[in-house]
């Protein structure tokens, strides 16, 4: 038969893990005190052997060995301490005294003046062998002193220490589980807020209280996530809504030049010219649109590749500039750049990126205006300023224009046709190369752009 796991709550395993240490301790202080306890209570009675069989010696002494003639339990009985015995051999092995008809038998002619102890079964003895010569006279004097009141005590203390590590153990599993349950009632909270937070109610936070403790700084944590998943869900919503408004534009001039040529494009050439012509234009912008569009979702799925290789600075900016006149014909684009500059980067996604650059100072820079491409090496980085004397960003609008389809002036940018993709292209070019892009600009005197990226 199968048993089917369970689990413990957070709360119980640590009431366990609580009751569990403190039984460990409980038990080795315990042991501890027996052990220390039983080792003084033992050899307190070899002393007190040792201490009678010196009596005993005396005694002895005090009748010159002779004690055929005395009163043996007058001379030796009234020194014997409780739960001591005994015993006095001559040299031909003839018991001279004994306490007790009693006594336990242990050979008195071994471990001669060592205290010893005897542990078998119930019986717990410690002895002493005394060896006492007069003259030509010898005695076997054996002391032993039998144990069990100080084992008695001992089992009682043990019985005692149980039963009461018994009751520390419960009340440190109970007090444990107690104090966690209170300690982490916060958490219960945030568990209960958090489940009821959804994509309807992103703008509800957790409530923070206590000393910044570490409950105090999950709940902070809780919060700064939140504020991430509102601001990607706003930005979410409002990019599809921006997408939806951008691609609804074209597909409705679309739809109207092809329902223009199925009602008069069929006999009229110049309309159905006309309208080939608008349909490509669109077609192409559509096209544009799409592609920034899956350049920002590769970016943001972080799957966009990025082939790096060392090619000429100089070079590709006079590839930009000359295609650029090819479409803006009579604007002046000077470049200030040392031939010989090159870098380690993507050479497409860097095209891609002065392009973006290049082609919004053409759009919003008078004929005659003038554009500077500035190139150079510091710090072993590459830095590319395009300024221009246009007619400049309002400094309120700097912040937000690397947004996505974000327009400083909505009617300027649509009848030059920008969608608001190509800065926020842009910007995930050039953190893409660990790079970094700077705006200046002020309102109808240009703007400047500066994009440093690594060398290497």
């Amino acid at each position: 038969m199968r048993i089917k796991s369970f689990k413990l709550s957070i709360k119980l395993r640590i009431a366990l893990l609580y009751a569990i240490i403190f039984s460990f301790i409980l038990i080795v202080l315990n042991a501890s005190v027996l052990y220390g306890l039983k080792y003084y209570l033992v050899y307190q009675a070899f002393d007190d052997i040792q201490n009678q069989s010196d009596v005993i010696v005396e005694k002895l002494k005090e009748v010159d060995g002779i004690i055929t003639s005395v009163d043996k339990d007058l001379l030796f009985g009234s020194s014997i301490g409780e739960n001591m015995y005994l015993k006095i051999v001559d040299s031909h092995g003839k018991i001279v005294y004994v306490s007790s008809p009693h006594l336990i038998d242990i050979p008195y002619d071994k471990n001669i003046n060592v205290p010893t102890k005897i542990e078998k079964d119930e019986t717990h003895i410690a002895y002493i062998n005394r060896k006492y010569t007069f003259g030509n006279k010898f005695f076997y004097i054996q002391v032993y002193e039998d144990l069990k009141n100080q084992y008695f005590f001992l089992k009682l203390l043990f019985v005692m220490m149980a039963v009461s590590d018994v009751i520390g153990v419960l009340v440190s599993f109970f007090a444990g589980y107690f104090i966690t349950g209170r300690a982490l009632r916060p958490v219960d909270y945030m568990v209960r807020e958090v489940h009821a937070i959804d994509e309807k109610k992103l703008n509800k936070r957790l409530s923070i209280s206590g000393n910044n403790d570490e409950l105090s700084k999950l709940a902070a944590t809780f919060n700064d996530m939140l504020d991430r998943l509102e601001d990607y869900f706003k930005r979410q919503n409002a990019f599809i809504s921006n997408v939806s408004h951008e691609l609804r534009t074209p597909l409705s001039i679309l739809k109207g030049y092809i329902e223009l040529i199925d009602r008069w494009g069929k006999d009229n050439k110049d309309v159905l010219e006309e309208s080939i012509g608008a349909l490509k234009k669109e077609e192409q912008e559509m096209e544009i649109l799409i592609e920034r569009l899956l350049m920002l979702a590769r970016g943001d799925n972080k799957t966009l590749n990025i082939n790096k290789k060392l090619f000429n600075v100089y070079e590709l900016i006079a590839e930009i500039v000359r295609d650029a006149k090819v479409i803006f014909n009579g604007k002046n684009i000077e470049i200030f750049c040392d031939k010989n500059l090159e870098v380690y980067a993507d050479r497409n996604l860097i095209k891609e990126l002065l392009r973006i650059i290049l082609d919004n100072a053409l759009k919003y820079t008078d004929i005659d205006g003038n554009i500077k491409f500035y190139a150079g090496e510091a710090d072993n980085n590459v830095a590319v300023t395009i300024k221009d004397d246009g007619i400049g960003i309002p400094e309120e609008e700097i912040p937000y224009i690397f947004d996505r389809f974000y327009r400083v002036d909505k009617a300027r940018s649509k009848e030059t046709g920008g969608m608001g993709l190509g800065l926020s292209i842009a910007k995930l070019i050039v953190e893409l190369h660990g790079g970094s892009i700077e705006v200046k600009s002020k309102l109808n005197e240009g703007s400047e752009f500066k994009i440093t990226i690594p060398k290497i």
